[in-house]
């Protein structure tokens, strides 16, 4: 049926409800005469109510409702009943089409009041007057209930999670390898205490701390968990870091020495005894740490293209600061070490970090091996009386004052000789430096002697 006739036989029907209305009011007078007459156009206006109501979109019919709606429609002036009932029609196949592209499930209605509403398990009701309200309001609901979610997501996230997902990345992005490997050998330690990264409390860590004997241990895991805790706190998984009020763990740090050159020679002496327990590469690698002053890992870090003969230039990698990447003379003694090696890989000394670490207890359970470098400074300054700016470079320290403040120890070397007040300074000097060349011609025997008896591979 063509839209404009139907459109403007509605509005006659309209006008002329409007006047049978009327008409009705009137005739009520004679209301005993007109009894027939009432029947007959009641009749027919409710005939005319159901038609209007049927266009504007209500398909269950009551009294009270097609009276209402039609009484709200008369009053605002004889509206286009049937352009109006069209809209409806138009939003709410508009809005059937806008929840399928959004992937929701729902249904929509007309209410009495003429408010569109959108029915959601999800959402509940959601009203408007247009169709762009609705879809707004459907929009802003989605983002919330996605924010929701990707915030209890957050909440629920596993510290083992978060470390792997997020944390780890952002170190990646700012450390060395070495100290990357250092904090997931760390965190190993946390595999039976995971949980919720909202759901640690403070008693919980510390008496998780507390099960740890090592002191320095508890420090170190301390100080891995608070800085986790602190960057999901920015990122937003808790509000709160449960490590701010967990009690500071404390430990006595033990500070390096210097052997003693009495333990030095007994200690090269049985190093490099035939029946030694270790191995050649262990012995040539504690005897490099000597000589140079190295970390440990810097050693381990050495490679072929660091080592510059022609030159007589030693180049160690830094692991540590910025001030640790450095050259250094490569001393007779260590050139005739490293010619020594037979270089099967890259690495100059195939050892793992463990296994070097462990190496020096292989001799003697009194010192560590860091502890060889602490040798090394305290004779360079207090022996050879190398300015403490050069030491600090050999070192790779940060500032000669480190240097000083660690390896300014010339007690540790020979106490007894130190406190014999019969001595001026010049002499014990003296005395030290000719300790120091026994200490490097013990070296340089078994270096000779490796040369002579060692064939080469």
């Amino acid at each position: 049926m063509d839209k404009d006739f139907l459109k403007h036989n509605l509005q006659i029907i309209a006008s002329n409800a409007i006047g049978l209305q009327h008409n009705i009011t009137q005739l009520s007078i004679i209301e005993n005469e007109l009894n027939s007459v009432r029947q007959h156009f009641t009749e027919q206006t409710n005939a005319i109510k159901f038609a209007v109501c049927s266009a504007i979109g209500l398909f269950k019919f009551d009294d009270v409702k097609t009276d209402n709606i039609f009484a709200n429609y008369l009053q605002t002036s004889q509206p286009n009943l049937i352009s109006s009932g069209l809209d409806n029609q138009n939003i709410l196949e508009e809005l059937q089409k806008m929840i399928i592209n959004l992937n929701i499930k729902g249904s929509i209605r007309i209410r009495d009041n003429g408010l569109i509403e959108f029915r959601n398990k999800d959402f509940g009701s959601i009203y408007g007057r247009t169709n762009a309200e609705i879809e707004q309001k459907i929009v802003k609901k989605i983002k919330e209930e996605k924010k929701n979610k990707n915030t209890e997501n957050k909440k629920t996230i596993l510290l083992s999670e978060f470390f792997q997902n997020q944390y780890l990345p952002y170190k990646k992005a700012n450390l060395a390898e070495k100290s990357i490997k250092d904090i997931k050998s760390s965190f190993k330690n946390f595999a039976k205490f995971d949980k919720a990264l909202n759901k640690y409390t403070v008693a919980e860590i510390e008496k998780f701390l507390y099960s740890i004997p090592q002191t320095r241990k508890r420090q170190i895991l301390q100080g891995l968990l608070n800085n986790i805790m602190n960057y999901a706190k920015r990122l937003g998984y808790i509000k709160v870091n449960p490590c701010d009020n967990v009690e500071k763990m404390k430990h006595t740090k033990k500070v390096g020495q210097a052997m003693s050159f009495k333990d030095q020679k007994a200690f090269f002496k049985a190093l490099y005894l035939p029946t030694s327990p270790a191995s050649e590469i262990e012995k040539l690698y504690l005897t490099f740490v000597y000589l140079t002053g190295t970390r440990c890992n810097e050693a381990l870090s050495i490679k072929k293209n660091d080592i510059m003969f022609d030159s007589n230039i030693l180049h160690i990698p830094g692991t540590k600061t910025k001030m640790s990447d450095r050259n250094m003379p490569m001393f007779a003694l260590v050139k005739k070490l490293l010619k020594q090696i037979d270089i099967k890989q890259d690495k100059i000394f195939n050892l793992k970090n463990d296994t070097a670490s462990k190496s020096i207890h292989k001799i003697t359970d009194k010192y560590h091996l860091h502890e060889l470098r602490h040798t090394f400074g305290t004779i360079a300054i207090c022996v050879q009386k190398l300015d403490p700016k050069t030491v600090s470079l050999y070192m790779g320290h940060s500032s000669p004052i480190t240097t000083l403040n660690i390896y300014t120890h010339p007690e540790q070397l020979d106490e007894e000789l130190f406190f014999d007040g019969s001595l001026s300074d010049s002499e014990k000097v003296a005395k030290l430096q000719a300790e120091y060349n026994n200490i490097l011609q013990i070296i340089a025997d078994y270096l000779d002697y490796r040369t002579q008896n060692i064939p080469k591979k």
